[in-house]
């Protein structure tokens, strides 16, 4: 979709709103945009590597040894594409209803709401996949260069939000409960991508033979393969060398691709059920 100039400068306008509104009032202001992700990523390195130093099959070619830091670097090269993921898909569900009196009162595509807050979270976020790539190069770790893709990754991964948010936005004007289930759905979704645990542990030598342990290993193999969010997280993780298992050539299409289609079926849906959203507001 093409904007003309007053749509351009407008969307620019909802942008640096969208800022003010976040710190408003804060002194600080828009520093606490770097303040936020370089805290959590100084908790995360310091006490979760410390707590969880080995990873499993560590004589594996495609790691890159960043010492005492291999867990964190593994849980925050994850966690930073998942909390865009989820700050996009969760803000996007409710910007219609949020926007509804600037709806009524100021004549423009409803779509534009959704650019701002995919670009202002991946500003945040991709301030922190940075601030945790100076950090590994100032303490001497041997970083690969190619981690700096990892913000492709998360900008296609944002875009998938996008996508399914258009769609949730949507019901939730019709059904104000969706808002509430997506958050319950996204605490569960979570614990299905490789974040917090290797994804060996899953895939690897250490599943349990038998037994219930067994049945449940194999269960959530079928759910990691069918899950596409896991793609995103797996394949920011081995640009920073922290996974045994590079992505293959189907998990890279799954990742270049699959926005786009959800983008894509969220337009042609958001668009379908625009005018009773209109109504409904």
């Amino acid at each position: 979709m093409m904007l003309d100039r007053g749509q351009r400068s407008f969307f620019w306008l909802l942008v640096r709103r969208d800022l003010k509104v976040r710190y408003a009032g804060s002194t600080l202001g828009g520093l606490w945009n770097l303040i936020h992700p370089l805290m959590m990523i100084a908790i995360y390195m310091t006490i979760f590597s410390t707590l969880m130093r080995d990873r499993p099959g560590s004589g594996g070619t495609s790691l890159v040894n960043y010492g005492a830091l291999n867990y964190g670097v593994h849980l925050v090269a994850g966690l930073i594409p998942w909390l865009l993921f989820s700050d996009v898909l969760i803000r996007s569900t409710g910007v219609l209803i949020e926007n509804g009196n600037l709806l009524q009162k100021v004549a423009f595509p409803p779509i534009i709401l959704f650019g701002p807050v995919l670009l202002n979270a991946f500003l945040v976020q991709g301030a922190g996949m940075l601030i945790l790539f100076v950090l590994l190069l100032a303490t001497g770790q041997p970083v690969p260069i190619e981690a700096l893709c990892s913000l492709g990754v998360m900008a296609l991964m944002g875009v998938s939000a996008v996508g399914l948010g258009l769609i949730l936005a949507g019901l939730n004007v019709f059904f104000r409960d969706t808002a509430q289930i997506l958050q319950i759905v996204m605490q569960v979704l979570f614990w299905f991508n490789p974040v917090v645990y290797y994804k060996d542990i899953i895939f690897g030598k250490e599943a349990a033979p038998d037994g219930l342990l067994h049945q449940l290993t194999t269960l959530g193999r079928v759910i990691l393969m069918l899950n596409p969010f896991e793609r995103f997280i797996t394949a920011s993780q081995s640009l920073f060398g922290a996974v045994h298992d590079n992505p293959t050539a189907l998990d890279w299409a799954i990742v270049v691709i699959f926005p786009w289609l959800c983008l894509a079926l969220g337009v042609w849906l958001f668009r379908r059920m625009l005018p009773d959203v209109r109504d409904c507001l």
